[in-house]
């Protein structure tokens, strides 16, 4: 598998978005947001997204270098018009938003429509924390992208529909970042184990006639197969949460909720901040969040486990990993990208073995 350096892997991202018409700084933003995915060990949502979000801006799917318009607002709240830019730009923008309205009136929300593929969720939650704000971000998927069964049905009604929520801690190189989707697996995650060649575990997916699955290759058919919510037998839960999403990132906004013949995909994203300085206080939440990890993390373990890790825990350490070692990219995805390359005129950087 090729292994290859954070920051020659960011370069080369930043330049192939470049060439294909993107203005360099929407260019950097984007390459950054799928590169640190990478480093933090989530590659569903790092590189192997890079030749899709080409392939939408060849095909005018993707609009490099709309104007993020707010459409309307108030001392709160802001209504976000993404006009088909990328969505890690547009997302980003709404966060700013909801963090200064957050600095004035001490909660800022912004919802946001027309924006492509965001990625990584938690990345802007992690703006929030870095201001010493909490926050929360969603995304459905603009009506489409049809990939989760409801609980109890067969037929993927639904997307994987994510939440993130981020704290503050009393070390900022350390906040507690939630990222997760409301399904039992990321679709991004089953793309890199069809990559890969690998079967995914029991308990993630059914074919098309409702029967469970290890394939991602049956998932992807034809016919399509689906995701199972989040929770195993207890995935009304996650089916929940699901339909919790669609109300505030898509029901909110013209981004609209998963429903036949939507008109394309992309995100509808909920963004929230919020100051604790305005309730009980920031070093008091610190205070009893950083007590409340340190006591989950003395509990006694199961047999067989060897630490407690909390959310954030596991990048970090895959950051610290592969800034050092380098970013592993599967070999249909690497060929993706210097295919791609190639056909712009950019050339790759080396790709040492792993």
């Amino acid at each position: 598998m090729p292994s290859i350096d954070a920051k020659a892997l960011r370069d080369y991202v930043q330049r192939l978005f470049e060439r294909a018409g993107t203005p360099p700084a929407d260019g950097a933003v984007v390459a950054a947001h799928l590169v640190e995915a990478n480093l933090k060990g989530h590659d569903s949502h790092g590189v192997v997204r890079a030749p899709a979000y080409l392939q939408s801006l060849a095909s005018g799917l993707t609009t490099a270098g709309a104007p993020v318009r707010v459409e309307r607002e108030s001392a709160t709240t802001a209504l976000v018009d993404g006009g088909w830019n990328f969505g890690q730009v547009v997302a980003r923008r709404a966060m700013e938003l909801a963090i200064a309205k957050a600095r004035a009136s001490g909660v800022g929300v912004a919802v946001a429509y027309r924006a492509t593929h965001a990625g990584r969720i938690g990345a802007y939650v992690e703006q929030a924390v870095a201001e010493g704000l909490i926050g929360i971000a969603m995304a459905n998927n603009h009506g489409s992208g049809h990939l989760v069964a409801p609980f109890g049905g067969r037929e993927p009604r639904l997307s994987t529909n994510p939440i993130a929520a981020g704290f503050p801690t009393g070390d900022r190189s350390r906040p507690w970042v939630l990222d997760m989707a409301t399904a039992v697996t990321a679709e991004g995650k089953l793309r890199v184990a069809l990559n890969q060649g690998r079967r995914v575990p029991p308990g993630w997916l059914l074919d098309a006639g409702g029967h469970a699955t290890e394939d991602p290759a049956v998932f992807y058919g034809p016919p399509r197969g689906a995701i199972l919510p989040l929770g195993g037998d207890a995935g009304h839960k996650g089916f929940g949460l699901s339909m919790l999403v669609e109300g505030l990132a898509g029901a909110l906004s013209p981004a609209g909720v998963s429903r036949p013949n939507a008109e394309r995909g992309g995100n509808g994203l909920f963004l929230l901040a919020l100051d604790p300085e305005r309730l009980g206080g920031l070093a008091a939440f610190v205070t009893a969040f950083d007590g409340l990890i340190e006591w989950v993390q003395r509990s006694p373990f199961a047999v067989g486990v060897d630490e407690v890790l909390v959310a954030g825990e596991p990048e970090r350490r895959a950051e610290a990993e592969r800034r050092t070692g380098g970013i592993p990219i599967d070999e249909t995805t690497w060929a993706q990208l210097v295919a791609a390359g190639a056909g712009l005129g950019v050339a790759a950087p080396a790709a040492a073995a792993r």
